[in-house]
């Protein structure tokens, strides 16, 4: 009875041994193929290696107020510590609201532009 059931245990451990191995095996050969076979590194551009002061540049310019904002009506210059206006004289850059004659602030990318 011992014989009969370490051999039946060897015969299904190795049976599972080999089923998982094979998956493996295949698996591995599919990503193989899909990735020589992809048309991705063929499509894509190389990135060009931009120079240090043209990445510091394009940081700033997405990260930092402008000093001023010229439009039709006049210059509005960065205010840190915005006043109260009512909202009549208050333009959203962002949305797209029109500036007028009677604007006294600009919001454009959360920053604050007041016209002196």
């Amino acid at each position: 009875m011992n014989k009969k059931f370490l051999r039946r245990t060897i015969i299904i451990a190795s049976c599972c041994f080999v089923l998982m191995s094979a998956f493996f095996i295949i698996r591995e050969l599919i990503d193989n193929k899909q990735v020589i076979d992809s048309t991705i590194n063929d499509t894509t551009p190389p990135k060009k290696a931009l120079p240090d002061w043209q990445i510091e540049y394009d940081r700033k310019a997405r990260t930092e107020p402008v000093e001023s904002v010229a439009t039709e009506h006049g210059e509005f210059y960065y205010a840190p510590f915005p006043k109260q206006f009512p909202r009549e004289e208050v333009v959203r850059g962002d949305i797209g609201e029109e500036v007028t004659e009677d604007t006294k602030q600009l919001i454009i990318r959360g920053y604050y532009y007041e016209k002196k």
